[in-house]
């Protein structure tokens, strides 16, 4: 508007350019003093060399006890705060981005409540780096920062790489997977099992059902009952369906088209997998871990809700082990890779899984494990510009073949065994050393109990009743999802007509049933069993179990490479 106004006062532009010229003065003042009080001016007076704003990505890894989570947080300790005073001290940050690091594009690829760990994380965001002189042409990587970083961090917070990536590159957003594991005494197993003496304690059979337990959560499952959030995600989607009733009231002559798309947006984009960032396992949350004690018994409303596609999550591996020397004791190992997680997700998971093994089922909601068993282990990375990879995967060799872009991996040999040194020597340590409280176990087996005598007054044929209808439903929706895939193959061959020819959510069936993350493999996968269908090496009546059958069949790389050579063809043809 002022602009504008200026536009249409031609005897006012001269004060226009005067007000701007005297903008972009004190906007040079204050970056040179800025530079000045950082001690690590912008230019090299030594060298002469200009320091440049660059996208960097830095992985590195912490032990989490003792601080509030990772995230910035005012009037506590966490890690992002311990990282970003060290570069600030290493001269890669100005003063005037050090309170605001939405400045510099800051993100990163994981969030970790109070008490978690990381073994590995990925932190991007646009620092000031010797572009010419100080990054490696062939690896990307910044010389001497990963060094000064570590100087000015605790011993108990790392950085293992520094590299210069993509500009467009965002830890967040182009992270596709991730993956943590948990670890738990089997003291623990043992002594939260009701009504049963040492002697009478069958381990092997309750180790096995936990494991059990565990493997029934891959896939894609609404997690409603796994997170303390879903309240708050009911209440967001009743002010959105407030909103849209209200939207349509208001423009009840005109189009609302886009209003209805908008009140759903969000969801939308949850299911592309660029996740909101108030729904991630690792949000950084003041819900104190004592705090919100589960109940058993809930209003009819809290049982009957409508299931929102944010509870819904993909968990491409969910097993568990037993490690008979972690530390010195045996260990439960639990290891779960997904796409993303609920707050609390992964830890309810654990809880849930273990309340099946110990006969004591919660009703409606499960409590969350410890949080000192839980490190994040990992990351994967992709998306449309698939310009980065942590370590060499499937994906890196297909990523790699665009020659318009610069691929970069982020650890080398070198660097990933002293990130291996560091989880192994410091982070297991400390997660052995976190067990030894009895204080949190016993907190743990009174809602055990809570569970147990609620369970007891439960009607065992009302629930299996229950358990049918769900599996009934079940059935009925995959059933419903085989016809329109029938009924789109059919059009395809007698009108020619397109649609969808594979089952739904068959790109994560794919990433669970060959270890493999989400990304080109998985897509030059697909494209190739399309091709197959269509021109009838797969029958049109095939249901997804022999589809998974004639994948094992053919073999899923030779697949893959086929998919490969189409879509390298498509792209020359174009």
């Amino acid at each position: 508007m002022l602009l504008t106004r200026f536009a249409l006062r031609p005897r006012s532009r001269p004060a226009l350019y005067s007000c701007i010229g005297r903008g972009l003065t004190a906007a040079a003042s204050s970056i040179e003093g800025d530079s000045a009080a950082s001690g690590s001016p912008l230019v090299n007076s030594s060298s002469g060399t200009k320091l440049v704003k660059r996208k960097v990505a830095i992985v590195g890894g912490y032990n989490g006890t003792g601080y509030h989570g990772l995230q910035l947080n005012n009037d506590v300790q966490t890690i992002e705060d311990e990282i970003r005073r060290a570069i600030f001290k290493a001269g890669a940050m100005r003063e005037s981005n050090f309170e605001d690091l939405g400045k510099i594009d800051w993100t990163r690829s994981s969030r970790t409540d109070k008490g978690v760990h990381a073994g590995c994380i990925v932190f991007s965001g646009k620092l000031l780096i010797d572009e010419e002189n100080k990054v490696d042409q062939a690896s990307g990587r910044v010389k001497d920062l990963t060094e000064a970083l570590n100087a000015s961090l605790p011993e108990n917070i790392r950085v293992f790489s520094c590299t210069r990536v993509n500009k467009r590159f965002s830890a967040r957003k182009n992270c596709v997977l991730r993956e943590y594991e948990y670890f738990m005494p089997l003291s623990f197993l043992r002594d939260s099992t009701l009504e049963s003496h040492g002697a009478e304690f069958d381990q092997d059979e309750a180790v096995a059902e936990f494991c059990r337990a565990l493997r029934r959560y891959e896939g894609v499952n609404d997690f409603h009952n796994f997170t303390r959030s879903r309240s708050q995600f009911y209440k967001l989607q009743a002010k959105r369906d407030r909103w849209k009733a209200q939207s349509r009231g208001d423009t009840a002559d005109t189009e609302t088209g886009d209003d209805e798309n908008n009140a759903y947006g969000d969801d939308a984009t949850d299911v592309c997998g660029y996740m909101d960032s108030t729904v991630e396992e690792e949000e950084n949350s003041a819900v104190d871990d004592c705090a919100g004690e589960v109940h058993q018994v809930e209003h009819n409303e809290g049982l009957t809700r409508k299931l929102l596609l944010r509870h819904r999550r993909s968990v491409y591996s969910c097993s568990g082990s037993l490690v008979q020397d972690f530390c010195g004791e045996p260990y439960l190992r639990i290891h779960i890779v997904g796409q993303a997680f609920l707050l609390n997700q992964i830890r309810c998971m654990v809880g849930g899984a273990l309340a099946v093994a110990t006969k004591g089922m919660s009703r409606v909601a499960f409590d969350a494990a410890l949080s000192e068993g839980l490190v994040l282990l990992s990351s994967s990375f992709g998306g449309k510009l698939h310009t980065v990879s942590l370590h060499v995967d499937p994906n890196t060799a297909l990523a790699k073949e665009r020659k318009d872009l610069m691929h970069r991996i982020l650890l080398n040999r070198q660097e990933d065994e002293e990130m291996t040194r560091f989880r192994e020597e410091v982070i297991y340590k400390e997660v052995s050393s976190n067990w030894g409280t009895e204080v949190q176990s016993d907190r743990w087996r009174a809602y055990l109990e809570r569970c147990y005598e609620s369970n007891k007054d439960l009607d065992e044929d009302e629930l299996s009743d229950v358990l049918y209808e769900l599996d009934q439903a079940k059935l009925r929706s995959e059933n419903k999802s085989q016809c329109i895939v029938e009924q789109n193959r059919i059009d395809l061959t007698e009108n020619g007509r397109q649609g969808a020819l594979l089952p739904k959510q068959f790109t994560t069936k794919l990433c669970v049933r060959y270890s493999v993350a989400p990304g080109i493999f998985t897509s030059d996968l697909r494209r190739a069993v399309t091709r197959h269908l269509k021109t009838g090496k797969i029958p049109l009546d095939v249901n997804e179990e022999q589809l998974m059958a004639y994948i094992d069949s053919f073999g899923p790389k030779r697949l893959a490479t086929e998919g490969r050579k189409l879509r390298l063809s498509l792209c020359t043809q174009s």
